[in-house]
C-alpha cells in the first residue's frame, strides 16, 4: 500500500488548526485580511477619540457637583434661552470629567469617584431632559458632546452602565434631528452625532445614512450650501463664508478625516469642491488670522469672532486630504498661527461672486472687499438678538486691511451708521429690516464684471424702508496698486444728513497726515471738517481725493457694549480709539457725488505726493449713466453703464444698448481682450461697439450672449477684439 504523505501531512495541519489555540489564533489572522464592519466602527471611534483628545483641568468644576442629585450647583436647568444655554454647561463638565477619567496623564485618571459622577449626572440628565428654544442645540450641541463623551468611556476602567447608554443613544436618535431635512451645515452637524451613536451601536444603516448626509452638501447648489461661484450660503439666499462657513468646515474635514482609509471615504472630487473653496474663497477672505468683517454674518456682534487662528485646523485637515496643494495649506496655517506675516505668499486674486453679490480683491499688500445686496439675495440677518445694529451692512460695505486687525473687537464702539463703504443717512435710530432672518434686498443692478486679476464692481440701490429715503450708484475700480471708489446720482429724502464712510478702523499709533493746497498738518485728537483735502495718511493707507468734496475726519475714543449690538454678550463699557473718514454730503442731497483713492503700503507724506505724480489713475466719468476710469500704467479701461449709453474719448469710443459693466485690455495690441458682465443678470443680449482710431477705422460690434445663462446670469464673458 502507498502512502501519500502530503495528504496526510495536511490532514495534520488541519487538525491543528482546529485546536482552541490555534483556531483563536487563526481566526484573528483571517479578520486582519479581512476587517469586519465592527472593525471600521472601532477605527472610526479611535480616530474620533483622537480628534478629541485632551487633559482638562476639572478641580473648579468638581466643587460645584451636587454628589446626591447629579447636577451642578450653579447651573439653572429651567433656562431655555435662545444663545448661551446655560443647562449645557452641565454636558460640557461631564464631556470634561470623561477625558480626566480616561487620560492616563490625568490626576483623575480611573478615579472611581470620579466615574460615578459621570454615571450619576448622565442619569441626572436623561431624567431631567432640559430643552432649548433654539433647536440648534436640543438638536447638534447637546447630542455631539454627549456622543463623543460616550465613545471616550468605551475606553475607560469602567464603562457606562449599558442600560443608561442604550436610552440615552435612544433619546438622541429619537430627539436628535433628521440630517436629511435640513442643509448645509446645519445638515453636516446633525450627522455627525448620527456618526457617533451608529459607531456606539454598531449600526451600519444609521452609519451609512449618517455619511451619505455629511456629504451630501459637497456640492453645488442654488438652495444653502456651496454656491457655483464658489461662495456659500445659508439661511436662504444669505453670504456665509464666515460663520456657517466655518461649521460646514469644520463638520465635512471631520468627517473626512475619519473615513480616510476605510470603505466610507470621501471622493476625490468633494475633496476638490472643498479645496477651491478653502483655497479660493475662504481663506482668501482671512487676512493674516483676522477674517473680513462682512462675511460673517450676524456672528460680527461676538467678541473675538474675528480670530480665525483656530480655523488652521481645517487646512491641516487638507494637508492631509488634499496633498496636491499641501504647499498653500502649509502657507496658510503659518499665516494663522502668526508665525508668518500676513502678506507671505499671498498671490494677486480678483473674484466677483455672481451669486453672492460679493467681490474679493487681494494682492500681496492688502485685501479690499465689497459687500452687496440685490433682489437676490437676503440682507445680513440680526436674529437670536444678535447683530442688532447691521441694517447699512450689506449696502456697499467694505473692509481695508493690509496686517488684518484693523477692525479686531471694535465693533461696540462702531458707529454703525458709518460703516466703511456705505453711504447711509445719520439717523438717530438704526433701522432694523423687515425679518431678522432673511430680508432681500431692493437693488436689480448688483455685480461686476472680473478677469480674475482686475475688475469693476457697482451697486445701484433706493431705499425707502424706514426713513432710510436715500439712493445712489455706487462703483468700485481694482487695480494693483489702489482701488478707485465712485458714487454718484446720490439723492435722499431723510431728514438727516447722507454720509459716505471712507473708514472707520482702530486708530493706529501713529500720526494722521492730511494734505490741504499740498500743505501737510498733523491731525490731533477730535473731529474735524475739511473742504477738498489733496489726500489723507493712516496706518499705512493713502486716501486721495481727486475730484474734492467735504471731508470729515474723527481722530478720537470711541465707547460702547457689546450687550448694545448683542444681547447675549457684556454690558461692560467698551473704549476704542478710532479712526474715522468720509464724505458729509449734507441733508437732502441731490445728484450729489464722491471720488476717492484707497492706495495702501504708503508710509509717508514722500511717498504719497510721488504716488500722486505717478499713479496713471484717470476718473473720465461719474455719472448716475456712467462711471469709467482708466489706468494708463495697465492700460485697463474699466466702465460702468446703468443705461444704454455711449462713452466718447480720443483714444476710445465705446457704445453699449444696455446696462453693463466692463473692462477693456490691452486696446492697441492683436491681444485685446473685452471682459463684460450684466450686473442686472437680465438674461439678454448687450450689444457693445467698440471704436479705436489708432486701431482701425472700424467699429467693432460685439453681440455679449446671456441669454439662457440661468445661475451664471451674473458671471463674465470674454472677446476677443
Amino acid at each position: 500500500m502507498k502512502f501519500n504523505y502530503h495528504i496526510i501531512i495536511l490532514l495534520l495541519l488541519i487538525v491543528r488548526l482546529f485546536t482552541p489555540r490555534t483556531a483563536k489564533a487563526s481566526q484573528n489572522y483571517i479578520n486582519n485580511l479581512y476587517p469586519s464592519d465592527n472593525d471600521e466602527f472601532e477605527t472610526l471611534m479611535e480616530k474620533i477619540r483622537k480628534d478629541f483628545a485632551q487633559n482638562p483641568l476639572i478641580d473648579e468644576f468638581l466643587h460645584k457637583y451636587d454628589t446626591a442629585k447629579g447636577c451642578f450647583t450653579d447651573v439653572d436647568y429651567s433656562r431655555r434661552d435662545r444663545t448661551n444655554w446655560e443647562p449645557l454647561t452641565h454636558i460640557d463638565r461631564l464631556y470634561d470629567f470623561a477625558f480626566a477619567y480616561t487620560n492616563p496623564q490625568n490626576t483623575y485618571y480611573q478615579n472611581e469617584d470620579i466615574y460615578n459622577k459621570i454615571v450619576k449626572g448622565l442619569e441626572y440628565w436623561y431624567e431631567r431632559n432640559p430643552n432649548c428654544n433654539n433647536w440648534w442645540y436640543n438638536q447638534i450641541a447637546e447630542p455631539q458632546k454627549i456622543g463623543i463623551l460616550l465613545i471616550q468611556m468605551r475606553v475607560g476602567k469602567k464603562q457606562i452602565p449599558a442600560e443608561l447608554e442604550t436610552k440615552t443613544l435612544q433619546r438622541i436618535r429619537k430627539e436628535g434631528g433628521d440630517p436629511a431635512k435640513w442643509t448645509g451645515a446645519n445638515r453636516t452637524d446633525i450627522a455627525l452625532h448620527w456618526i457617533y451613536r451608529s459607531c456606539l451601536e454598531k449600526n451600519e444603516a444609521d452609519l451609512e445614512t449618517a455619511l451619505a448626509n455629511a456629504y451630501s452638501p459637497i456640492e453645488y447648489t442654488v438652495k444653502e450650501g456651496f454656491q457655483h461661484d464658489n461662495s456659500y450660503f445659508q439661511h436662504g439666499v444669505q453670504l456665509y463664508i464666515g460663520g456657517y462657513g466655518d461649521e460646514i468646515l469644520k463638520g465635512t474635514t471631520q468627517v473626512a478625516m475619519y473615513t480616510q482609509g476605510t470603505k466610507y471615504a470621501l471622493s476625490t472630487e468633494k475633496i476638490q469642491l472643498l479645496s477651491k473653496f478653502m483655497r479660493q474663497t475662504y481663506y482668501q477672505a482671512i487676512r493674516g488670522k483676522y477674517m473680513l468683517f462682512d462675511v460673517l454674518g450676524r456672528g460680527i456682534s461676538r467678541k473675538d469672532i474675528t480670530d480665525k487662528s483656530a480655523t488652521a485646523l481645517f487646512a491641516e485637515r487638507m494637508a492631509v486630504l488634499d496633498p496636491e496643494h499641501i504647499e498653500e495649506y502649509k502657507a496658510i496655517i503659518a499665516r494663522l498661527k502668526d508665525e508668518q506675516a500676513a502678506d507671505y505668499k499671498l498671490k494677486p486674486l480678483h473674484t466677483h461672486y455672481f451669486r453672492g453679490d460679493y467681490t474679493l480683491h487681494v494682492r500681496p499688500g492688502y485685501t479690499f472687499d465689497v459687500r452687496t445686496v440685490s433682489t437676490r439675495t437676503m440682507r445680513c440677518e440680526y436674529g437670536n438678538g444678535e447683530n442688532l445694529k447691521t441694517y447699512f451692512m450689506s449696502d456697499g460695505c467694505t473692509n481695508i486691511v493690509t496686517q488684518g486687525n484693523e477692525y479686531a473687537n471694535i465693533f461696540p464702539a462702531w458707529n454703525w451708521r458709518r460703516i466703511p463703504g456705505t453711504t447711509a443717512p445719520q439717523l438717530d435710530t438704526i433701522p432694523m429690516a423687515a425679518s431678522d432672518w432673511q430680508t432681500r434686498g431692493t437693488s436689480t443692478f448688483a455685480g461686476g464684471v472680473s478677469d480674475s486679476i482686475y475688475g469693476v464692481s457697482a451697486y445701484a440701490y433706493m431705499d425707502n424702508y424706514a426713513g432710510v429715503n436715500t439712493g445712489a450708484k455706487k462703483a468700485w475700480f481694482f487695480f494693483d496698486n489702489e482701488v478707485v471708489c465712485l458714487g454718484s446720482g446720490i439723492n435722499s429724502t431723510s431728514y438727516a444728513p447722507v454720509y459716505t464712510t471712507i473708514n472707520q478702523c482702530l486708530l493706529d499709533d501713529k500720526n494722521i497726515l492730511l494734505s490741504q493746497n499740498k500743505q501737510q498738518t498733523t491731525i490731533k485728537k477730535g473731529e474735524f471738517s475739511y473742504d477738498s483735502p489733496d489726500w489723507v495718511l493712516h496706518n499705512g493707507i493713502g486716501y486721495i481725493f481727486p475730484q474734492g468734496g467735504r471731508i470729515f475726519l474723527c481722530n478720537q475714543q470711541q465707547t460702547g457694549s457689546w450687550y448694545d449690538i448683542n444681547h447675549t454678550e457684556s454690558k461692560e463699557m467698551q473704549q476704542r480709539e478710532v479712526f474715522t473718514l468720509g464724505f458729509n454730503h449734507g441733508t437732502n442731497p441731490r445728484n450729489a457725488t464722491y471720488a476717492y483713492i484707497i492706495a495702501p503700503g504708503i508710509t509717508s507724506a514722500r511717498q504719497m505726493n510721488a504716488y500722486n505724480k505717478k499713479n496713471g489713475i484717470e476718473i473720465l466719468a461719474n455719472t448716475d449713466a456712467m462711471q469709467i476710469v482708466r489706468n494708463k500704467k495697465l492700460n485697463i479701461w474699466q466702465m460702468v453703464f446703468y443705461r444704454e449709453g455711449t462713452f466718447t474719448h480720443k483714444d476710445i469710443t465705446v457704445k453699449v444698448d444696455k446696462a453693463c459693466a466692463l473692462m477693456l485690455k490691452d486696446i492697441y495690441q492683436s491681444s485685446a481682450e473685452l471682459h463684460i458682465a450684466d450686473p442686472a443678470q437680465s438674461q439678454s443680449c448687450i450689444k457693445v461697439d467698440v471704436y479705436i482710431p489708432k486701431v482701425s477705422k472700424n467699429t467693432r460690434s460685439i453681440l455679449c450672449d446671456f441669454e439662457k445663462t440661468g445661475i451664471y446670469a451674473g458671471a463674465s464673458k470674454k472677446y476677443s477684439l
